[in-house]
């Protein structure tokens, strides 16, 4: 892996360093196909046969490409614009009924959370938290199992947690599920691009992934992956232009299109899913199987320097089967509440902390310096 090339193409690396991967930073590449779809319907006009040839073209190749890097069919993947409306399109398509129970980790991000606390407040359905801690996949999987129960309609899990970098044993999960007949949607914000995600090994009948972090894509480049057996059951629960192939005002009928592509409705910016398709071939030309590896290097350096930091207490997995390139600490210790700014005003580190915790990203373009000087820095605040 030649970083020093893979960096060149990410301007935003230089004179800063990218702790934080909610939005991950964007290649050129990646920027220039933007512009051109841009420059394109600007010049010509959105409603150009030619554009709107071009516009549909990287749309429809956006899905082959995000098929491919999930192993699944074009027929199971839906468009979406994030994670968020992936789960929100099981949410809105399982017709619960109060008692239902869903269950979700206690580490799950607010996209995995709050739609399951507005079925709770809305339709009476209840949630079962499953304790990730102590991050052992034989102990995990028992206490799914306990929690599963005769009214369990859906277990929700982060793939990669993103609070920890814990790692979901997800295959495993999956079968503890489906011997009991609950399926299982895992959120892919923080896998997807980082560790190799093949749906069909893993078994999930949902998988709701982005563009915009570890795959250095745009904002609102989503996907939505729906096993085959599971179209016909879950419901449309929202809809609009683009979700039918029948649509018949006067006779009040519709037919809702026989692929994942149905759960697509209403206005989007269907031009910019040609730089999410750049986006995905350029992270399958590194290799993902590298960049994992890659980013588990730099997440060892910086575990096994900030643990000697005074005040530092690592709140993460050691073990690298059961972590990624995320890591959180515990800094209660440091009587700093501008944490963040300190680190961008210092020394132009983006980093992501609040209420006493850091978490830090190790992203497989940063440097073996730029982690060192990160410990460095921690250093300096240690009381």
């Amino acid at each position: 892996m030649d970083i020093e090339a893979i960096r060149r193409e990410i301007p935003a690396v230089e004179g800063q360093s990218y702790f934080n991967m909610s939005f991950g930073p964007k290649t050129r590449a990646v920027t220039d196909e933007v512009i051109r779809m841009t420059r394109l319907i600007a010049e010509a006009g959105p409603l150009a046969p030619p554009v709107i040839d071009e516009i549909e073209r990287v749309y429809e190749g956006a899905r082959v490409d995000v098929a491919e890097l999930l192993g699944a069919s074009t027929n199971e993947i839906a468009l979406t614009r994030n994670v968020s409306e992936g789960i929100n399109m099981v949410a809105t398509g399982i017709d619960w009924e109060p008692g239902d129970e869903v269950i979700i980790t206690d580490e799950e991000h607010p996209a995995g959370s709050l739609p399951w606390m507005n079925l709770a407040k809305r339709r009476g359905v209840v949630i079962r938290k499953l304790e990730l801690e102590p991050y052992d996949t034989d102990g995990l999987l028992d206490r799914l199992d306990d929690l599963i129960s005769d009214r369990t309609r859906l277990v929700c899990l982060s793939h990669v947690a993103t609070k920890t970098g814990y790692v979901l044993p997800a295959r495993e999960v999956c079968e503890v599920a489906r011997g009991r007949s609950v399926p299982v949607l895992l959120d892919g914000a923080h896998a997807v691009g980082l560790i190799p995600v093949d749906v069909k090994e893993i078994g999930c009948s949902y998988y709701s992934g982005c563009g915009h972090k570890w795959l250095l894509a745009p904002q609102g480049t989503g996907f939505f992956y729906v096993n085959e057996s599971e179209l016909d059951s879950l419901e449309l629960g929202w809809i609009g232009a683009s979700s039918t192939s029948v649509w018949d005002l006067d006779a009040l009928h519709f037919e809702p299109l026989a692929s994942a592509a149905k759960f697509e409705f209403g206005t989007r910016d269907r031009a910019v899913y040609g730089a999410l398709s750049v986006a995905i071939k350029s992270a399958q030309k590194i290799g993902i199987e590298q960049i994992a590896a890659r980013s588990w290097e730099l997440t060892k350096r910086l575990r096994d320097g900030a643990s000697a930091v005074s005040g530092v207490q690592l709140e993460s997995s050691l073990d690298p089967g059961a972590s990624a390139a995320i890591t959180r600490f515990g800094i209660s210790a440091f009587e700093r509440p501008d944490i963040m700014e300190w680190f961008w005003d210092e020394h132009r580190q983006i980093v992501a902390a609040r209420d006493g915790w850091m978490r830090i990203s190790t992203p497989y373009f940063l440097l073996e310096e730029e982690v060192d000087r990160f410990v460095a820095a921690l250093g300096e605040l240690q009381p």
